[in-house]
């Protein structure tokens, strides 16, 4: 776990370090004289989560990233919004490094933290939630509820913070899980999404955040982040691959694209020693990293979707 970013005994992709993982692998790509030292890191950073903090919940079979507790040197069977971004990160550095293992287990996460939308009443995911896996339900905190218990036995997680406050990471792994496979129920999910942030965040000046997203009738928070408009209104969008195509645009923190130049041969050392994690490495075919795996001419389209008839929820987004 020493390779993992310690804060205050912390291991976690969560607040406090997720914008420096985050960076790991999105510097080196913009720049192309980087030093190796960004990406071995990031690769190691990944390659022991993939060991010790990846867990499977009993209900539902979530995969999910638990944080490290440094003191009790034991896993917290917990999760935020903000650490959402890991699915659609991992996607990200799976494909530069040409590696399927991470980009597969990427989109587990993008499931897991999707089901956290799916769940609520609002169809809005909590800003922290917690897991029970196998071995025990520790979180750091006081025990579950029984009403917590309930809620997981269900969902196969449970809320430890029900508030919303326009945050997009959910979103943000959704878009990249979509410029990866071209699946259209991440059109889906977005529309959905997009459903639910009219219906309970729209007022008439603006969006404004849920005090509880389990409460169709929640009190709001009356602010509204900039972070709304840079990057979740950003990601509701599903638009052409090629127009800001992820093999030639790399977005910031803060969902601002920059131009790339053409990618490099190989990403990192090459005395990178073999990983030694639970699901063997695997390297996608192909002589230069792609984020588009799939052909743009084979993606579907809204409207082909629509047309199709594939999911009601984009059709009635559509004719609003």
């Amino acid at each position: 776990m020493d390779s993992l970013l310690t804060l205050n005994h912390l291991e976690t992709w969560g607040g406090g370090s997720d914008s420096y993982f985050e960076y790991l692998i999105k510097y080196p790509r913009l720049f192309d004289d980087a030093e190796d030292f960004f990406v071995d890191s990031w690769r190691l950073a990944v390659d022991s989560s993939i060991k010790t903090l990846l867990q499977i919940s009993t209900s539902g079979k979530h995969a999910y990233l638990g944080d490290y507790d440094g003191e009790t040197k034991r896993i917290k069977h917990v999760s935020s919004h903000l650490e959402c971004f890991h699915g659609g990160n991992w996607i990200l550095g799976g494909s530069i490094l040409r590696n399927q293992t991470i980009v597969d287990i990427g989109l587990e996460l993008v499931d897991e933290c999707w089901n956290t939308y799916a769940s609520t009443a609002t169809g809005i995911g909590p800003e922290t939630f917690a897991y029970v896996p196998e071995g025990g339900d520790y979180t750091g905190e006081e025990k579950p509820t029984a009403q917590q218990l309930e809620f997981n036995e269900q969902h196969g997680f449970y809320p430890t913070a029900s508030h919303y406050v326009l945050r997009p990471e959910v979103l943000e792994s959704n878009f990249y899980a979509w410029r990866n496979t071209g699946d259209p129920k991440f059109i889906a999910r977005a529309a959905t999404a997009l459903k639910s942030f009219t219906d309970y965040l729209s007022s008439k000046e603006a969006y404004s955040g849920l005090w509880d997203v389990n409460n169709k009738n929640s009190k709001r928070i009356n602010d509204m982040e900039s972070f709304w408009f840079a990057e979740v209104l950003k990601y509701l969008t599903f638009d052409d691959p090629q127009r800001i195509s992820l093999d030639e645009y790399v977005f910031n923190t803060e969902a601002h694209p920059f131009k790339l130049s053409p990618p490099k041969d190989h990403y990192g050392s090459s005395g990178f020693p073999t990983p030694t994690s639970s699901k063997p490495f695997r390297a996608n075919q192909g002589n230069t990293p792609e984020i588009s795996q799939v052909a743009v001419a084979d993606m579907p389209s809204i409207k082909d979707i629509v047309q199709g008839g594939q999911d009601h929820v984009v059709q009635m987004i559509l004719n609003q």
